[in-house]
């Protein structure tokens, strides 16, 4: 989408420019858009969707308002930012991004927009650009062969055959690494959890000290999230 949105911004005359930049303490800072047309600059911070908890979401602000902090030095007040997300159906901080640019854009004396979906093209004035591109999308995603099954637990006496001999050190990893389970991804390869209770089982009924503790992290694992 950076890339499509940057072809977009060449057809309608822009400029584009570096996206890479450096504050005054050093950090590299990098724009997702940045482009000029007559003697204006602009800059998009350009996110998938607007989903993010209150953690993430104070610091996508903040990382936002450190771009306005440098491009303001280098533009005045010819500078305009968009906060940007592509997914309009997703818009759970709406309110507080809304809030916290109104109370930017006074504090700055520059224009700031926020835009969901087909908004930015509308702002670009090139609505036209977004349905073809939701039609290309559909297109691209109808002529993708189908995916294979990846759900373990519908044969889980199978699976099990195929994944209890995987090495200790693997599993060590998989059972341990936090990321795998809270964003899913086990969840969805294992979605009843069959298959890891007659792997857990499987680690109980070995005589082997590293294969207790996995049982017994498998255990945990499975009463957090099944």
């Amino acid at each position: 989408m950076e890339e499509a949105i940057e072809e977009v911004l060449k057809d309608k005359g822009y400029a584009i420019l570096p996206k890479t930049m450096i504050a005054e303490n050093g950090e590299t800072l990098s724009l997702d858009q940045y482009f000029m047309k007559d003697g204006k600059f602009y800059f998009v911070e350009q996110k998938v969707r607007d989903d993010h908890d209150s953690t993430k979401k104070r610091g996508q602000l903040s990382n936002f308002e450190s771009k306005i902090e440098v491009l303001i030095r280098k533009h005045s007040q010819n500078l305009t930012g968009i906060m940007y997300f592509i997914d309009p159906d997703l818009t759970k901080n709406k309110n507080y991004y809304q809030e916290e640019l109104n109370k930017l854009e006074k504090f700055y004396n520059v224009k700031l927009y926020l835009f969901y979906g087909k908004e930015l093209f509308d702002y670009l004035q090139c609505s036209s650009i977004w349905d073809d591109m939701l039609l290309w999308l559909n297109q691209w995603k109808d002529s993708l062969p189908e995916l294979p099954e990846i759900n373990f637990d519908t044969k889980p006496h199978e699976s099990l055959k195929e994944i209890k001999d995987l090495e200790i050190r693997y599993w060590r990893k998989i059972l341990e690494n936090e990321k795998l389970w809270r964003e899913g991804i086990l969840k969805a390869m294992f979605k009843e959890g069959t298959t890891l209770r007659l792997l857990s089982k499987f680690f109980h009924e070995q005589n082997s000290f590293p294969y207790k503790i996995l049982a017994d992290l498998l255990d945990i694992r499975l009463e957090q999230f099944y």
